[in-house]
């Protein structure tokens, strides 16, 4: 009865150790990332400001300021619209997102507060990092 169950755990073992070997030549998805490269770009809103956005090859975008989806109603309702617009900037690494980007130091930091269920208003720092990719083509 036990060796039934055997030829389950080998292959899910082979699973494992198959998931963990990359190849160095092409993207391929690891531990859930797929290497992706991004761009400095810019998008303009519905009234016509322009924003400098980060936008990468998977189809993510992301605002290379983030203190904009905060303080412009305009932007914030924009990004709102596409699942794939996101206010914080991508993670620069090697295998997965931003490949080719780089931090390029100090954080962005900001304030931030909402008001909770009983009218208590709640302030909070936000800190981002600054991340640079190459200019699109």
């Amino acid at each position: 009865m036990p060796y039934k169950y055997i030829k389950y755990i080998f292959l899910s073992m082979l699973s494992l150790f198959w998931g963990a070997c990359e190849n160095s030549d092409e993207p391929v998805a690891t531990y859930g990332c797929i290497s992706s490269k991004c761009y400095n770009s810019t998008v303009v809103t519905p009234s016509g400001k322009v924003v400098d956005i980060i936008e990468c090859d998977n189809r993510y975008k992301f605002l290379r300021h983030p203190k904009l989806y905060y303080e412009d109603p305009e932007v914030r309702e924009m990004m709102d619209e596409d699942l794939f617009f996101t206010e914080y900037t991508p993670t620069p690494d090697e295998r997965c997102e931003a490949s080719n980007c780089k931090f390029i130091g100090p954080e962005i930091c900001y304030d931030m507060s909402y008001n909770d269920e009983n009218g208590n208003v709640h302030s909070y720092d936000i800190c981002v990092a600054t991340v640079d990719c190459p200019e699109k083509k």
